[in-house]
């Protein structure tokens, strides 16, 4: 009797001994998951995780603990971190449906997957949630995002309108707005706004790339090419701007600038995953490195492709050479 009572309370005083430790051990996992860094993703995860998994939190607490693991999982390698993402952004939502920053950033994996009315849903419960400050800026931004991919024109501007009168230094939104206007034809309107956008950030590549897009429509020919000079010089792998300055090129007769521009675009963009792997397959060739296993047959259609671009370049330059000769005569 004795020694099984000793036994019990023994039982019994390290039960709460335990209970007492996971406490504070909970605490400190609620911590550093809600101040924890992009730069230290795994550990905040790996807080976070402890931390809902303990039990102890519940509602806005238990929100803003999946908040914060949803939110770090974007910086991660994982294939599927969107998913995961999502789920506990929508983990966060169920626990409280006021949530308005994981209600923001589901409504932008749902515009990323295209999916704009279940966007545009998290948006206006968001807002009737309550936002204040730079969340109704990114309400306004993403909602605004989604009425312009479904065609919703009018729509669009007004949220990117009431963005701006948020925050008149938002350049993003003034060159989404740019962007609305060029898709409903407003052109002098386009190029204002895209303007305003390169004035408040001289170094931002889409409003040059978007203004440039209008000037073209326009068919001031010398702003769009300049325009599209100087998103390519802001970013080279900038692959869309070349297609659009060929053209340009081409309708000022420009004929060997055009295919330079057509060939850098196809490069970039057609046949990069072809260069790529032609890349690949020469270094593993010369290296002797046959643990990749490929094939002598691999190796010869990724040379043939590399032989009929230059043979493609080639013949596109005699075309060039023979037009300007015949536009110049």
């Amino acid at each position: 009797m004795r020694s099984g009572l000793s036994a019990r309370t023994l039982l019994i005083a390290l039960a709460f001994v335990t209970a007492v430790v996971s406490r504070p051990a909970a605490a400190d996992d609620q911590q550093a998951c809600l101040e924890g860094s992009k730069h230290a993703n795994a550990e905040t995860i790996a807080a976070c995780t402890r931390a809902i998994q303990s039990g102890d939190y519940s509602e806005q607490e238990l929100a803003a603990l999946y908040h914060a693991r949803g939110y770090s999982w974007s910086s991660t390698s994982f294939t599927d971190r969107t998913d995961r993402a999502l789920k506990d952004y929508s983990d966060a939502i169920r626990a409280n449906p006021n949530s308005g920053g994981s209600l923001l950033n589901r409504a932008h994996i749902y515009n990323q997957w295209h999916d704009y009315d279940r966007a545009i849903a998290d948006v206006n419960q968001a807002f009737e949630a309550g936002l204040a400050g730079y969340g109704k800026q990114i309400g306004f931004s993403e909602r605004g995002y989604a009425y312009q991919l479904k065609g919703d024109y009018d729509r669009a501007i007004v949220d990117y309108t009431v963005g701006i009168q948020l925050n008149a230094n938002n350049y993003v939104a003034f060159t989404s707005r740019c962007s609305a206007y060029f898709a409903k034809g407003d052109l002098d309107r386009a190029i204002a706004d895209c303007s305003q956008a390169i004035a408040l950030r001289p170094n931002y590549k889409d409003a040059y790339f978007n203004r440039g897009q209008a000037y073209d429509t326009k068919g001031e020919l010398d702003y769009a090419i300049a325009d599209y000079d100087r998103a390519i010089a802001l970013d080279p792998n900038y692959w869309q701007v070349y297609g659009r300055r060929a053209i340009a090129h081409l309708n000022r007769g420009e004929f060997r600038d055009a295919i330079a521009d057509f060939t850098l675009w196809q490069l970039l963009f057609g046949l990069g995953g072809i260069i790529l792997v032609v890349a690949l397959v020469w270094i593993c060739c010369r290296s002797d490195s046959p643990a990749l296993g490929l094939s002598q047959r691999v190796i010869e259609i990724c040379e043939q492709e590399l032989a009929e671009l230059q043979h493609r370049n080639a013949a596109l330059e005699k075309i060039a050479a023979a037009l300007e000769k015949h536009s110049s005569g």
